[in-house]
Formats: structure tokens, sequence, C-alpha cells
């Protein structure tokens, strides 16, 4: 299953609709809050329905907002929402489809009226919004808010994947080498030297050890917050490199290790510390926003295996040699071509 999130903006909505627009997100918010306040006072239970809400919202917008503030409850109890609430509604009392000069619109309910708005759908997203408008995928809860001057919408779409034509990119993240990466069956790789890494935080980690011995512990923090935003830059484009990389090939998906895997089989102390999680969060949301799905596979020997023939074989800093067929490899590169090549399952949000 592909899922897809799209986001994008409508298309110069009247002054009429963005007005009712943001008396909706008004009535949502305190719709909400009513839910929130009568939890907390105890005036009902949370079997709480559309009977007792007083407002003009359709009752299916009414409906999702009591389910969110049911969300909000469990995790949070007391909740103050100062701000309007995106408002929403769930995937069966929306549509999407088409004019007859090939617009695409998105239909949903408000207060007065359905209203039937154009998007824009940019390249990114006219695969996926093309299959739902066909109806060959599912969508999922539709949400409406607003950003300065213009109107949104986010919503997921879902649908079964094509695997035949697929090109495997397997992915090895590490120490010497961050990523290293292999278009399984196609010949090209990638390697992406660690260094950068390993300078930001013996950097860091000096500071951090000498403004303890000095007692400046606020200092100290102030570090630590900088190389959190080293650390992010950093993440940020090596997930960019990764997904240009895997766009060169026919219908790619980039393939993982999981991630509580690689902290319990990793030899390298370091792994705890690194920020692997944020790492593959960006690779992830940065794939599903190019459509290209994800997978994470099991890590268990994908050092150790030959690639090509899957006998064991024996490292050396950066080569590997398998004493069953012969085949030296980079190290790290028979590591993601080893990945490349496991099913996974899919990890696309």
């Amino acid at each position: 299953m592909v899922t897809v999130t799209i986001t994008t903006k409508f298309h110069n909505p009247s002054l009429s609709r963005r007005k009712e627009w943001q008396h909706a997100a008004r009535l949502y918010r305190d719709t909400k809050q009513f839910c929130i306040d009568g939890w907390e006072n105890g005036d009902f239970d949370k079997s709480v329905t559309t009977a007792s809400i007083d407002n003009d919202l359709y009752s299916a917008i009414q409906n999702q907002a009591i389910r969110e503030a049911k969300a909000d409850h469990s995790k949070d109890g007391e909740v103050r929402y100062r701000e309007s609430q995106p408002f929403a509604v769930n995937n069966q009392n929306w549509e999407i489809d088409t004019t007859e000069n090939g617009t695409v619109v998105v239909g949903s309910p408000c207060i007065s009226q359905w209203w039937y708005t154009p998007i824009e759908v940019y390249d990114d997203i006219v695969d996926p919004v093309d299959r739902l408008v066909k109806g060959d995928a599912n969508k999922t809860r539709l949400q409406i808010y607003r950003r300065g001057d213009d109107w949104f919408c986010t919503f997921n779409i879902e649908y079964d994947a094509d695997t035949s034509g697929e090109t495997a990119i397997g992915v090895d993240i590490g120490e010497r080498h961050i990523l290293a990466v292999t278009a399984y069956g196609e010949g090209e790789s990638m390697l992406v030297s660690g260094d950068e890494a390993k300078y930001v935080r013996r950097k860091y980690r000096s500071l951090r050890e000498s403004l303890s011995e000095a007692g400046a512990l606020r200092a100290r923090n102030r570090v630590g917050d900088k190389e959190q935003r080293r650390i992010k830059d950093l993440n940020h484009k090596l997930s960019r490199r990764l997904i240009r990389f895997a766009e060169q090939f026919e219908n790619p998906v980039i393939r993982i290790e999981d991630l509580e895997g690689i902290r319990e089989n990793s030899s390298w102390s370091g792994v705890h510390s690194w920020h692997f999680h944020q790492l593959q969060q960006f690779m992830t949301y940065k794939a599903e926003r190019a459509g290209i799905r994800v997978e994470e596979v099991d890590p268990s020997r994908t050092s150790q295996e030959c690639s090509a023939c899957g006998s064991m074989g024996t490292r050396d800093e950066d080569h590997f040699l398998c004493s069953e067929c012969g085949r030296g490899r980079h190290a790290d590169l028979n590591a993601s071509e080893n990945i490349a090549q496991r099913e996974g399952e899919p990890c696309t949000a």
C-alpha cells in the first residue's frame, strides 16, 4: 500500500467562500472546546453526539470535531484551543472530481452548502490525484485551513503499489560513510562520507566538555542547540541527495534498515547518540512528497553476507571479500545491495 500526503492550495476561492471557511474554522474550535469543557466539568460523558452541538456546521464536520477533541483529551486532559482550528471532514463526506475543462475540484460541506473549489495540482502530485479522480485510490480525512491570505487543503491518498518494474534503492547508514546507496540491477551507487558528521560531533563534544569544566552551564546548553541545528541541516541535505539519486530511476522504491534493528545490532557505540531516527524521518517524508515508496527491511547480517551469492564473507575496514565466490566489493555498498534485495514493510506515512 502506498500512502501519499497531498497538501495544496485552493485556486482563487471567492470572498464569500473564504468568509464561510473562516467562520467554520472558529466554529470548529468552539465545538472542540465545548466537548473538552463538558468532559472536564462532568456535564456529559464521552458519548456526546451532534445533538448536543448548537452551531451551523454540517453534522459530518461536527462529528469530526468531536473525534478530534476525544483524541486531544485522552492525551492531554484539559485543553485550551487558542487559535482557529483547521476544520475537517471524514473520507466519506467529501469528494474530488474534474470539470469539463479538466480542472480538479474538491467538494466538501461547510455551513451554508457544499463548496466545489479548484485546487492547484503541481507536478509532484499529478499521478496520485489522477488515480483518486479515476477511482483507483482511496482518500482519508480532508482538512481545510488558512495560511496568510491563502487557503489550503490536505489529505492522504492510498493505493496498492504496482511492484512490477520497480527499481530497488538500498540505503545503508553508517559511521565511515553516512550514506551508502545502491540502485539494484542498475549498476549505479552513491557513497557519502561521514566525515562532516564526525567533525560536528567532535567539535561540539569538545566545546561542551570545556564549558562544563568552566561551570558555564547556560553556554553549554546553547552549544547543544547549535549542534542540533547543524545535525538537522546535514540530515536535510543528505535526505535531499538520496531523493535526487532515486528519482533517476524508473519506479524507485527506497529500502532502509529497520531503525530498532540498527540500534540493537550495531557494534558502533555512537549509534545511540547519532540522529538515525531524524535522518530516516527526513528520507521518508521527502520520498513521500516525491511519490516514492519507502520500506523497512530486516537489518540482520547485511554487512556480513555477500550480496552476490549470499555466503558469509569478511570485512576489512571498507573492503568486503566473499570467501565462497571470491567477489570483492566496498563493504558499505555490499550492505546497501543486500538491503535493496530484501522485501520490507511499507513505512511511508
